[in-house]
C-alpha cells in the first residue's frame, strides 16, 4: 500500500478517536468508573494507531484487516455510547464510521461494515421493555445511514475500478518499456551487421552512376537505390534510438521554444503537401522542467505523424492549454483518422497504417514524455475524421 494511503488511515483513525474522547470527556466526569474507561479508550487509541503505523503494507491493504478496523471502531463506539447514554451523538459517531468504510475501496467490504454499524445503531437505541424509539429523529438517522452506506459503496466501487484501470495501463506501459529495451539491444546488433553492407551498396551505386553518366534510365534506377539505402539508414537510426537512454539536461524551460522550433522544422514537409499549420495559445509562457531538445523531438514526431496522415491541402492545428498542474500540447489533423481498436496499438514500435513510415515516431514521443513525467494521449473520431495527439507534461 502506498505511504499516502497509510497516512489517510492514520489520520482517519486519529480524528475518529478524538471525537470519541471529546464526547466521553464532555459527558463522562463524575460517573462511576470514569477513570478506567478513559484509560481503556486511550489504550485502544494507542493500539489502533500503532497497528496502522507498523503492520506491513500487504496486511494493511487486505480487506479483512480494513473491515476489522472499522468494525472494532463501531463496537467501541457502541460501548462508549452505552456509557454516556446520549441521543444526538449516536448518529454522529456511526455516520463517521460509515463514511470511513469507503477507504477500503471495496464495495463489498464497505457494505459489510455499514450493515454491522447500522445494526449496532439499532442496538444502541434499544431499551429493555421499551424497544426502539418511534420518534422521527431515530428513523431519519437510520435512513441517512442507509443512503450514505449505499452511496459510499458506489464510490468505493468506482474508486476500485479507476484504480484497476490505472494499474492496467501502468502494467501495459511497463511491458512496453521492457520490450523497447530488449528491442534496442537487438537493434544495436542488427545495425552493426547491416551498416557495412549498406555502405557498400551506397558506394557501388555512386561508382556505377559515374560510369553510366550518359544513361538517364540507369542513373534514375541508381538514384532510387541510393534513396532506399538512406531510408534504411534512417530506420536503423530510429531502431538504435529505441534502446537509447537519453542524457536529459533537466532545466527550467518555456515550452514555447521547443514548440516554435518543431513547427519551423516541419514547415518544409507541410508546404510540400500544401498543408496549413495553425498554431495557437503561444501568447503566455508555459514553464516546465526538462530537456528542450528532447521535447522538441517529441513534438516533431507528433507533427510529422499529422503531416503524413493529412490529405493534401488539409489543416494541422496545434494548440496549448494548462490546467491541473499540467501543460497539454495538442496536434490535431483532419486526415485519415484511426479506428478505435488501433488507439492502444499506435504507440507500439513498428505499428503503422501508412504506406510510408517506420512506425517508430509515436513510440519515441511517448518514451520522451514518460521520461519527463508525462504521457501522450491519442483520440480519433474514426476513419476519415482526423486524429488528436496530446503531449502532456507537468508544469513547473
Amino acid at each position: 500500500m502506498p505511504p499516502k494511503r497509510r497516512a489517510v488511515y492514520f489520520a482517519y483513525q486519529g480524528l475518529l478517536m478524538a471525537v470519541m474522547l471529546l464526547l466521553f470527556i464532555y459527558q463522562g466526569p463524575g460517573q462511576a468508573g470514569w477513570t478506567p474507561r478513559l484509560i481503556l479508550l486511550l489504550a485502544y487509541l494507542a493500539v489502533s494507531m500503532t497497528l496502522i503505523r507498523v503492520v506491513p503494507d500487504a496486511t494493511l491493504a487486505r480487506g479483512w484487516f480494513q473491515a476489522g478496523l472499522f468494525l472494532s471502531d463501531a463496537a467501541l463506539a457502541s460501548v462508549l455510547l452505552s456509557w454516556i447514554q446520549p441521543r444526538t451523538e449516536l448518529f454522529l459517531i456511526y455516520t463517521l464510521i460509515v463514511f470511513g468504510s469507503a477507504l477500503t475501496r471495496s464495495a463489498r467490504h464497505s457494505l459489510v461494515v455499514a450493515a454491522v454499524t447500522i445494526a449496532l445503531y439499532f442496538v444502541s437505541w434499544w431499551r429493555p421493555g421499551a424497544g426502539l424509539p418511534q420518534g422521527a429523529v431515530f428513523w431519519l438517522g437510520f435512513l441517512f445511514l442507509v443512503v450514505s452506506a449505499a452511496l459510499l459503496a458506489i464510490l468505493a466501487h468506482d474508486s476500485r475500478a479507476a484504480q484497476d484501470e490505472e494499474k492496467r495501463r501502468y502494467d501495459e506501459r511497463l511491458i512496453q518499456v521492457e520490450r523497447l529495451a530488449t528491442l534496442g539491444r537487438v537493434a544495436a546488433e542488427v545495425a552493426h551487421r547491416i551498416k557495412g553492407p549498406l555502405t557498400t551498396i551506397a558506394v557501388n551505386a555512386e561508382v556505377a552512376a559515374q560510369r553510366h553518366g550518359d544513361d538517364k534510365k540507369t542513373l534514375k534506377e541508381l538514384a532510387q537505390i541510393s534513396e532506399e539505402v538512406l531510408r534504411c539508414k534512417d530506420i536503423l537510426k530510429n531502431l538504435l534510438d529505441l534502446g537509447r537512454i537519453e542524457e536529459m539536461d533537466a532545466e527550467s524551460i518555456d515550452l514555447r521554444l521547443p514548440i516554435e522550433r518543431a513547427l519551423k522544422l516541419i514547415e518544409p514537409q507541410a508546404a510540400a503537401r500544401k498543408l496549413h499549420l495553425e498554431p495557437s495559445g503561444l501568447e503566455k509562457p508555459m514553464k516546465t522542467r526538462g530537456d528542450a531538445s528532447l521535447i522538441q523531438e517529441a513534438l516533431y514526431a507528433l507533427l510529422q505523424n499529422a503531416v503524413e496522415a493529412s490529405r493534401r491541402g488539409g489543416r494541422i492545428r496545434m494548440s496549448t492549454a494548462t490546467s491541473g498542474g499540467r501543460h497539454r500540447l495538442s496536434v490535431v489533423d483532419d486526415g485519415a483518422g484511426i479506428v478505435r481498436e488501433n488507439l492502444e496499438k499506435i504507440f507500439e514500435p513498428f505499428f503503422t497504417t501508412k504506406k510510408e513510415g517506420s512506425g517508430l515516431g509515436l513510440s519515441a514521443a511517448l518514451r520522451i514524455a514518460q521520461k519527463h513525467g508525462g504521457t501522450v494521449e491519442a483520440d480519433s473520431g474514426g476513419v476519415g475524421r482526423g486524429a488528436r495527439f496530446t503531449l502532456v507534461l507537468p508544469a513547473s
